[in-house]
């Protein structure tokens, strides 16, 4: 990684003219007196890396000009620049200055953008807005003052989590609004579907009221259906049969006539049909046998030339082949410069036949324009002719249709007018109405229950006064709720006089078998008095009496009213009635709020709900009522208007369509007038250059001929030589296979393949030619026209029969007339007896006549008869539908309407014996277009025909009638209008649900959003988080110095760990764990530090910038964190650190010191050391000194300071010590045991028989020699193994761990004052013994102190 090389500043705040401040070194420790520029400095590096002004210590970068603030600028401009040195030793200049309008970068001298300067020092890994290179002054005291939430704040701005914040608390707060809207939405569609209920019980109400509306009509219609029936079907009978006898022989003989002459001239053309059929049939058949003719001829064909071409190919054989190949070779080698001269001439006479069949092509195309251009200018003519009859025709009709219009228009405007102050005054009541919630129809029971009361007024007047409800009403709406909690059980209580009348009117309703009701006889309820002190209650604000907000319509019925109401006291709010409840021990009152909660003096609370208000419309019901009928008339009429005023929509069509009439004639007249002016004369103009055109194609093809004709005579001579050369080569090949020159071998073989693909081209083209023909010929519709001339003789055949069928006498003369004319070819004898047949059945025929002549005579008399009955059954007729139409009864009609039945006309019973009075004939004619429709009437009323019997049918069905109209009469009508409300609610409903759905799709869409920008936050923060929870602990420990520190990061949210805090918690070596807060000054700067440290290396920079770090920091501490930065140095990071203290700036490699300069005001001097070579001796002397006192002093058990025990300036030498002294004791052991082993292996027996055990001691103190040799050899290779895979760090920390290891100082003293004392007794083997002893001893004794 790259590092800070110098600093170049020019009139930067305290640092006048140019200085230039460096090299930096690895470790740089900036020093200097207070108020002298130290942190101007940090400033600098921090301005050229990109930092805002606000972050450096002044309000504009002005500022930052040296003697600015103090209005003294010695320049315009500051200029900072960073010399980086990259890993390659290539040097960068990154340059950032202050000019009049703001700052300008530079990388590398370039003048380049801000996002480009930042997008460069990025490539480096300094990261502006993470703040990655730079600790401030007092950062790390508030670090470690921070608590979680100003933690996670902190973690959000190194990641850059926050730049989702804006987003995920908009999309957060669109998520839960649109879910707010689908739960309203939802709550809404609940509503909708109660609506619904009611609506359909309104509607199951009205539909049942409907049902008996139309079975009482049905049965209405059933009584005058049939007696309409019956008065017409007399007449209807005569009129039959005066029908079916009126057709005449003049139209059947004219209708056979015609028919004759078209079967005859049917007959003739299907003849000549039939000939030209089979003519085309043979004609199909030749075809076909043609192309099977040449199909075998091309079979034959091919297969000969497969012959040919098979003995052709087996004449050579494979090496004259070769051989061929060979020569043709060499004869092209000797022809190449013909050949070429050759080519060049045929790609001129191919490029020459191109252009002539091009021009030859485009002489034909010429002539075909002309022929068309032709054509289209007459068709020009005869378009125009046409659109002059088409424009006289359309102006015509417009006027027509114009003068219908203002007739039409007229109609509309009337009925709109009248429907524009219908819809206002409906309007007002469906307002009224909705306010009143009075769209709910009344159920059976209320019915039932008002049937009742009515009854009971009715029986016992003066003394049965109502119900209470409706005898009384609220002084306002919205005491409404609050009056029905408090009547309750009494409100539905039927007011009477005495208790007398009370009992009578019971026994009444039990008669009736009527539901059971609550009677109020005035003369005997306990009514408490008012008490005149609740009226003068003013808190809580609007308290009222319930009594007093009630008013009463009949003065007898107060005492029943005062006796449901009491004292109770109306309030504003829940909170007010709970108060006059049982606010006062001495006082509490019965007390309601308005919207129902009723608070007891007993403690007993009740509540409003859906049936309490339901039951609180009651008070709206007579006027309800009211608002409905008026309703229902409007909607009538409303009604009405609307079918006059659907002509509305015939009026927009045909303005449409004068509209378009008049477009299509100015459309006509235009294209006339283009057609004239414009595209005769553009045709004519066409035809003119088109001609010049064709005159001017057939020179140039007359040149391109005679230029290919010479050419060819070119062509030829080329070609004469280039024969004689290839004949020249080709000589003795020719010689040998018998041919006179190559070319006829050539020719033979290329003129066999173009006959055969020409034989072929021929024979395929005339296949196709006949194939098309024979597809043209089956594909002419001939018999399909002969087919429909057959269908129209089958039909007029049909119809000839029908018509002799009619006139039997006559079909049996066609039927002879037929066969003759069948058998006329044969004999004329046959033909004159037909036609003496036919002259007697004449004769028959006109006999036949008189007689008929006679019963037409007697048939007079009967229609005479039968016409008086006609008329009296119109008269009839007449009177029926005259009443139907009076009194709105619905006859079913096929066609006319009752509006055509005279209403002024008077007309007498139907019942009475009296004739009916005539009706004029134009009245007739108009009832005559009238026609029922008698379907629903049974077979059994039609097949009556007794007159009593008709009687006795009509006097049921009218009982029936009077039945029905009873029991309507018993039944109040319902809201008519249910099934609109109906439609309303579903409409409304299936508005609701797509509303609903849309809210829904939009929640779940806006939480796909919210969901990708939390995820993105959440991955960006635990991309920053997760290194640093997972780094802090070894940075921590590496603080310390010691294993058993311990330091965790914990987010207390752990699926969106930026919305609460994060828990940062140490545990300080050989301390329990406390909380950040119960740490020393030194113990939360090194947890802050480890945590900056932390941060740091998640995404390291080149350089690692500390200002005044270790001001909190004791000696110890200072000395720790110290050691860690010098380690840090060494390894991966540069460090610049600001620093009073010199427990910490002396481990520095490089010291810059800042001094002030006399001056007004402040003016930076700069002094730069380099430490490296003085560190280095201090170091080794340091060495020296630690080695030979230090460890020795901790060795024998000499008290040190913690600073001294922190002193391991070569700390791998030191742990190859301990390593060493460990091996030696190890070895001394294992040899002391394997010596003797190895002599009594050896020598066992000898030593048994003998006794002697010298040989044993000596093998002691000989193995246990040698082993602790043996351990000193390895103790420098076993370091290395140890200590190759371990960084400094770790190594320091080992041998600080090992000076304050007990157990091993004790193993190691314990080995020394044995080998000691071992020695100086016995020699080696009391050295080898002594060893082994108290390298036991110290086992056992460590084992027993655990």
């Amino acid at each position: 990684m790259g590092r800070l090389l110098t600093l170049e500043l020019e009139n930067f705040k305290s640092y006048k003219g140019k200085q230039i401040i460096g090299p930096f070194q690895q470790f740089t420790a900036i020093i200097g007196p207070n108020g002298t520029g130290k942190s101007n400095l940090m400033d600098a590096i921090c301005f050229v890396l990109g930092e805002k002004a606000n972050n450096l210590r002044v309000k504009k970068l002005h500022d930052l000009i040296h003697g600015a603030p103090v209005g003294k600028a010695v320049a315009n401009k500051c200029v900072v620049t960073m010399n980086y040195e990259n890993d390659d030793k290539k040097m960068r200049s990154f340059t950032r200055s202050v000019t009049g309008s703001g700052s300008e970068y530079r990388v590398d001298g370039k003048l380049v953008t801000p996002q480009q300067y930042s997008h460069e020092l990025e490539q480096i890994h300094i990261f502006i807005k993470a703040k990655n290179f730079f600790v401030y002054q007092g950062q790390v005291e508030q670090v470690a003052m921070k608590n979680p939430k100003e933690l996670t704040q902190l973690f959000e701005e190194i990641s850059r989590s926050c730049e989702f914040q804006s987003d995920y608390d908009r999309l957060k707060a669109e998520m839960n609004k649109a879910e707010e809207d689908a739960a309203f939405n939802l709550n809404k569609r609940r509503g909708i579907a109660q609506e619904k209920r009611e609506a359909k019980m309104e509607k199951d109400e009205a539909e049942k009221y409907q049902m008996l509306k139309d079975e009482l009509a049905s049965k209405q219609r059933l009584m005058y259906l049939l007696q309409l029936y019956h008065a017409e079907k007399s007449a209807n009978n005569a009129s039959e049969e005066f029908d079916r006898r009126k057709e005449t022989m003049a139209e059947l003989s004219l209708k056979k006539k015609e028919c004759d002459e078209s079967v005859s001239s049917k007959t003739r053309d299907t003849k000549k049909l039939n000939t030209e059929l089979h003519k085309m049939e043979q004609k199909i058949q030749d075809k076909v046998l043609a192309v099977q003719e040449i199909e075998q001829k091309k079979q034959e064909c091919e297969k000969k030339l497969a012959d040919e071409s098979q003995q052709l190919d087996m004449q050579l054989s494979e090496s004259q082949v070769n051989e061929y190949y060979s020569l043709k070779g060499e004869a092209t080698k000797r022809c190449g410069l013909m050949d070429m001269e050759l080519n060049k001439l045929l790609q001129e006479h191919e490029t020459d036949r191109n252009t002539l069949q091009f021009e030859q092509r485009r002489l034909v195309q010429a002539s075909e324009r002309v022929k068309n251009k032709e054509n289209e200018i007459e068709r020009n003519a005869r378009h125009a002719e046409q659109l002059a009859e088409n424009i006289e025709s359309q102006t015509s009709l417009l006027e027509d249709e114009k003068k219908n219009l203002q007739h039409l228009e007229q109609q509309v405007r009337d009925s709109k007018e009248r429907l524009k102050k219908v819809n206002i005054e409906l309007t007002e009541v469906s307002k009224q109405l909705a306010d009143a919630h009075g769209d709910t129809a009344e159920s059976e029971r209320n019915r039932k229950r008002n049937e009742a009361i009515e009854n009971l007024k009715r029986v016992f007047p003066d003394r049965v006064y109502g119900r209470l409800v409706d005898l009384c009403q609220p002084s306002h709406r919205r005491f409404q709720i609050a009056i029905t909690k408090v009547l309750a059980k009494n409100m539905m209580s039927i007011v009477c006089d005495t208790d007398e009348t009370a009992r009578e009117s019971i026994v009444y309703l039990k008669e009736q078998r009527m539901a059971p009701e609550t009677f109020l006889p005035l003369s005997v309820l306990d009514v408490h008095p008012i008490k005149e002190k609740l009226r003068e209650l003013t808190e809580p604000k609007g308290v009222k009496l319930v009594f007093d907000v009630i008013q009463c319509n009949v003065p007898v019925a107060r005492k029943a009213l005062q006796f449901a109401c009491g004292n109770a006291l109306v309030c504003e709010t829940a909170e007010d009635a709970k108060y006059l409840a049982y606010g006062s021990a001495s006082d509490r009152y019965k007390a309601i709020a308005l919207d129902g909660t009723l608070f007891q003096r007993s403690g007993l609370i009740s509540g409003g709900g859906q049936e309490l208000r339901a039951r609180a419309r009651k008070w709206d019901e007579n006027a309800i009522r009211k608002l409905k009928d008026r309703r229902a008339a409007l909607l009538d009429e409303d009604q009405q208007l609307h079918r006059t005023r659907k002509k509305e929509l015939d009026v927009e069509m045909k303005r449409n369509q004068l509209v378009q009439l008049e477009e299509r004639i100015r459309a006509t007249r235009k294209e006339r007038l283009k057609i004239e002016n414009q595209t005769m004369q553009r045709l004519e103009t066409e035809l003119e250059t088109l001609n010049s055109e064709h005159s001017l194609i057939q020179p140039r093809i007359d040149e391109i001929e005679q230029r290919m004709s010479d050419r060819n005579i070119q062509i030829e001579r080329l070609q004469s030589k280039r024969d004689t050369v290839t004949d020249e080569v080709f000589r003795d090949f020719c010689a040998r296979i018998n041919i006179k020159d190559i070319r006829q071998y050539e020719q033979r073989e290329m003129r066999f393949h173009e006959e055969m693909q020409e034989q072929l081209k021929k024979f395929d083209n005339e296949l196709d030619r006949l194939r098309n023909e024979l597809e043209y010929l089956r594909s002419e519709d001939k018999r399909l026209k002969e087919k429909q001339e057959a269908d129209k003789v089958k039909c007029l055949t049909k119809e000839l029969s029908s018509l002799i069928r009619c006139e039997e006498d006559e079909q049996q003369k066609l039927r002879t007339l037929e066969t003759e004319f069948e058998e006329m070819k044969m004999a004329a004898i046959r033909k004159k007896a037909v036609v003496e047949d036919c002259e007697c059945e004449i004769s028959g025929l006109k006999k036949a006549a008189q007689q008929a002549a006679r019963e037409v005579s007697a048939a007079e008399k009967i229609l005479l008869a039968l016409d008086q009955t006609v008329i009296r059954r119109r008269n009839e007729r007449h009177s029926l539908l005259h009443y139907c139409k009076m009194n709105g009864i619905e006859v079913p009609l096929i066609k006319g309407s009752l509006a055509d039945v005279d209403a002024d006309e008077p007309i007498a019973s139907s019942s009475g014996e009296q004739l009916l009075p005539l009706i004029s004939q134009e009245q007739i004619d108009r009832e005559a277009k009238i026609k029922i429709n008698y379907k629903s009437l049974s077979d059994n009323l039609k097949e009556l025909d007794d007159e009593e019997e008709i009687k006795k049918a009509v006097d049921k069905i009218n009982k029936d009638v009077a039945e029905a109209q009873a029991k309507i009469s018993r039944i109040n009508a319902p809201n008519m209008k249910a099934r609109e409300r109906m439609e309303i609610v579903k409409e409304k409903e299936a508005e609701t649900t797509e509303e609903c759905e849309l809210a829904r799709k939009k929640a779940r869409k806006a939480r796909q959003f919210f969901e990708k920008v939390k995820t993105d936050r959440y991955r960006r923060f635990q991309e920053c988080f997760e290194p640093v929870s997972q780094k802090i602990d070894e940075i921590y420990k590496q603080l310390s110095r010691n294993e058993s520190a311990q330091a965790f990061l914990g987010e207390e949210n752990m699926e969106e760990p930026y919305l609460e805090g994060i828990a940062y918690n140490c545990v300080a070596p050989g301390k329990r764990f406390r909380p950040m807060d119960n740490l020393s000054g030194g113990e939360k700067t090194v947890a802050a530090l480890a945590l900056l440290f932390a941060i740091h290396a998640r995404n390291p920079s080149p350089f690692f910038i500390l200002d005044e770090v270790d001001a909190a920091l004791d000696n110890t501490n200072i000395g720790k964190v110290a050691s860690f930065i010098c380690e840090r140095a060494r390894v991966d990071m540069q460090l610049i650190v600001i620093s009073l203290k010199e427990e910490f700036y002396n481990k520095a490699d490089a010291m810059i010191g800042i001094y002030p300069q006399p001056a007004n005001y402040t003016v930076s001097g700069i002094l730069t050391l380099d430490l490296t070579p003085y560190k280095q001796s201090q170091s080794d002397s340091f060495a020296e000194e630690s080695m030979s006192t230090a460890w020795l002093k901790n060795f024998v058990g000499l008290k040190q300071s913690d600073y001294e025990m922190l002193k391991v300036p070569r700390p791998r030498v030191e742990y190859g010590i301990h390593m060493t002294v460990r091996a030696m004791q190890a070895g001394a052991l294992v040899g002391s045991i394997f010596g003797p082993l190895m002599v009594i292996y050896r020598g066992g027996k000898l030593v048994e028989r003998n006794g002697d055990i010298s040989n044993l001691k000596d093998a002691v103190a000989d193995g246990g020699s040698c082993g602790a040799i043996i351990g000193a050899m390895l103790g420098p290779v076993l370091t290395y193994f140890a200590l190759r895979n371990m960084n400094s760090i770790r190594v320091y920390d080992h041998c600080y761990r090992l000076r304050f290891n007990s157990e091993q100082l004790i193993k190691d003293r314990t080995c020394l004052l044995g080998a000691g004392i071992g020695y100086l007794s016995s020699g080696t083997l009391g050295f080898v013994v002594g060893v082994d002893l108290a390298y036991v001893a110290s086992k056992i004794l460590s084992s027993v102190w655990k």
